[in-house]
């Protein structure tokens, strides 16, 4: 017996007991993958990768990348809310060591994405798939313009 016939009867047979009720999808069609546009070589690859749940190493950096910004942004609003209230209630001498750690927390954070951005550029399959990279010098420029924006109304002295 041929196994295309083997597996057609098991299938059957499956059916037939039911083994194939209440799965997620029942009576709709599969879903298309990309995997059937690739041609030799990166076909079975991406079958590899699909199979095991994985995705190649750019796919991943770049996962890491969505991440490392949404982390640089919130790092950002945490600095401007510590700016906002200092200006506030006039509290710069208690905040400036928080608004100055904030600063720090944001330019190692901003020079790692940096650094994840550059290399993922290096590897992305393509000029297409390429990022832009975070500009650190011009967004710290812009914490340090927030905090002498906050501080002047008041004639404080805050060196960022």
């Amino acid at each position: 017996m041929r196994f295309e016939r083997l597996v057609e009867r098991r299938i059957l047979g499956a059916m037939e007991e039911g083994a194939f009720k209440g799965l997620a999808g029942e009576g709709r069609p599969l879903p298309p993958r990309d995997a059937g546009r690739l041609a030799g070589d990166l076909r079975l690859a991406h079958h590899v990768l699909a199979n095991a749940n994985a995705l190649p190493e750019w796919l991943e950096l770049a996962r890491d990348i969505e991440r490392d910004a949404a982390r640089l942004d919130d790092i950002e609003r945490e600095h401007a809310a510590l700016v906002r209230r200092a200006a506030g209630d006039g509290g710069w001498r208690a905040l400036a060591p928080r608004i100055a750690e904030r600063r720090r927390a944001f330019a190692e954070a901003a020079r790692a994405l940096r650094a994840r951005q550059d290399r993922y550029n290096l590897e992305a399959p393509g000029i297409l798939a390429e990022r832009p990279g975070v500009w650190v010098e011009e967004r710290l420029r812009r914490l340090d313009a927030r905090v002498r924006a906050a501080a002047s109304p008041r004639g404080q002295s805050v060196v960022p």
